[in-house]
């Protein structure tokens, strides 16, 4: 089932988040660590502060993932076409069940929610070493748009 989180949620949200920071720190050690997501930042989204949302994916009782999106406007600059997005901030399913749709079907619901509030298109950031993500993103119909390119100039020691 895919609903709209609550307060109730919170804590195995944040666990989940857990889960996620340690997928992105094993994909980019540089740059990315294990952390926990500050609790204010989920009740915020659970309260539908910023123009954020969050959905969960439940299956008995035990929320599964999650997907926390932003509504957006482009940047005040003349050169940009004024839209509206939605845009997907992160999108975690618990490891044990990947692949079995839940991703699939928060993306939907995003979407959907994009579609109520009367965008003009949907967008997300993706690390490009995660593989697994950007398949499912490609077979959601998301195409590349831009890249974001960095160089180490100083080692860690």
């Amino acid at each position: 089932m895919i609903r709209k989180a609550d307060l109730q949620d919170l804590t195995q949200v944040q666990e989940l988040y857990e889960m996620l920071f340690s997928s992105m720190a094993n994909l980019e050690p540089n740059y990315m660590k294990e952390a926990k997501q500050d609790e204010s930042f989920i009740r915020s989204v659970i309260l539908g502060e910023n123009d954020f949302s969050i959905f969960v994916a439940e299956k008995e009782g035990q929320i599964q993932g999650f997907a926390i999106a932003q509504l957006q406007n482009s940047p005040p600059y003349n050169c940009f076409v004024q839209q509206r997005c939605v845009y997907l901030m992160d999108l975690v399913v618990n490891p044990r069940i990947q692949g079995k749709g839940f991703g699939t079907k928060l993306i939907e619901r995003v979407k959907e929610w994009g579609q109520e509030n009367k965008v003009d298109y949907f967008e997300l950031n993706v690390l490009s070493t995660n593989q697994k993500a950007i398949e499912l993103y490609k077979r959601m119909g998301l195409e590349p748009f831009s890249h974001s390119m960095r160089m180490r100039l100083n080692q860690a020691d």
